[in-house]
C-alpha cells in the first residue's frame, strides 16, 4: 500500500497532571533521593474520520482525593497532582470529541494512570481493547481484594464495558497505520501502539519505557512484572529508534517539556 492511499492520520497528546516521585522509581537504582516529577500522558489518533484512544489517563477522583482513590501507600511513592479539568473526558472536548464518538479506545495497561478513566465508557458500546493476558491479570487482582496498580474504583464498570480481549498484533483499522503489539514486562499483558505518519513512525511505549533514559542505557523502572522480559522490550525500542522510528515515552519530563499538547497536533 503506498503512503497516497492512508487516510489522513493525525496525533494528539494529552497530560493529565503529573506525579511527583523519586528518581529511583522511574529509573531503577538511579540518582537515589533525587525528586521527579514525571507527566501522564495519554492520546487521541484521528484515521480520516475515526478517533482512537491510547490509555485513559488518571480517574478524575484522584483530582480531589489521591488517597482515598488510590491508597495512601501508593500516594506516598506516586503523588499526583492533577486538576478536574485535566480528566480524560473533560481534554478530549478540546477536540469536539466525547467518549461515545470514539471508534476504540487501547489500554496499554490496567494501572491507575494509563486506565483510570474507563468509566468515561459506561453507557457506551465503545470496544475498549487489552491484551488478554493484561486483562487476566486485571480480573484475578480485583478478586483478590490485594490493593495493586489495579485500582478497583477504576474498574468500577468493568463487567459492563464492551471490553474486547485481544492476544498478539491487532491492526486496529486493517491498514497497518494504527497497531497494537504486546511488549511484556512491566505488567503481564503491556501492550505499545505503533501509528504511521507518512513517512515518518511514532511508537507509543506506554509504561514498556517511562522515559527515553530508560530505554537509552536500558534501565527498568523499580518495579516491574518481569524485568528480564522489561529490558528486552526496552533494547527493542533501542533498535526501533536507530531505524528511525520515534519512541514516544509517557513518563518523560524532558520529552514532554517543548512538545505541543492538544489542542495541537502533536510534532516531533
Amino acid at each position: 500500500m503506498s503512503d497516497s492511499s492512508f487516510p489522513e492520520i493525525r496525533v494528539y497528546a494529552f497530560k493529565c497532571g503529573i506525579l511527583r516521585t523519586e528518581t529511583q522509581n522511574v529509573l531503577k537504582d538511579t540518582r537515589i533521593g533525587s525528586a521527579l516529577d514525571v507527566p501522564v500522558m495519554f492520546f487521541l489518533i484521528s484515521h480520516g474520520e475515526d478517533w482512537v484512544a491510547f490509555d485513559t489517563g488518571n480517574n478524575v477522583a484522584v483530582a480531589s482525593d489521591p488517597a482515598g482513590h488510590w491508597s495512601t501507600d501508593f500516594v506516598k511513592i506516586w503523588s499526583p497532582v492533577m486538576k478536574d479539568s485535566e480528566e480524560f473526558q473533560a481534554q478530549i472536548k478540546k477536540l469536539g470529541i466525547s467518549p461515545k464518538d470514539l471508534r476504540a479506545v487501547i489500554i496499554s495497561h490496567g494501572h491507575l494512570d494509563h486506565a483510570g478513566s474507563l468509566g468515561n465508557f459506561f453507557g457506551t458500546s465503545i470496544p475498549i481493547y487489552f491484551q488478554k493476558r493484561e486483562y487476566d491479570e486485571i480480573l484475578t487482582s480485583l478478586a483478590s481484594g490485594e490493593w495493586t496498580g489495579y485500582i478497583p474504583g477504576d474498574y468500577k464498570y468493568i463487567h459492563e464495558l464492551n471490553i474486547k480481549p485481544i492476544e498478539g498484533v491487532f491492526d486496529v483499522f486493517g491498514d497497518q497505520t494504527v497497531v497494537a503489539f504486546p511488549t511484556p514486562g512491566h505488567t503481564p499483558g503491556h501492550q505499545s501502539l505503533v501509528v504511521k505518519l507518512g513517512q515518518r513512525t511514532l511508537l507509543l511505549c506506554g509504561d514498556a519505557s517511562y522515559t527515553l533514559e530508560n530505554m537509552s542505557k536500558a534501565i527498568p523502572a523499580d518495579r516491574a512484572w518481569d524485568f528480564s522480559q522489561h529490558v528486552q522490550m526496552l533494547h527493542f525500542f533501542k533498535v526501533m529508534s536507530y531505524l528511525g522510528v520515534e519512541i514516544v515515552p509517557s513518563h518523560d519530563p524532558v520529552y514532554w517539556r517543548d512538545k505541543p499538547l492538544a489542542p495541537e497536533m502533536f510534532s516531533f
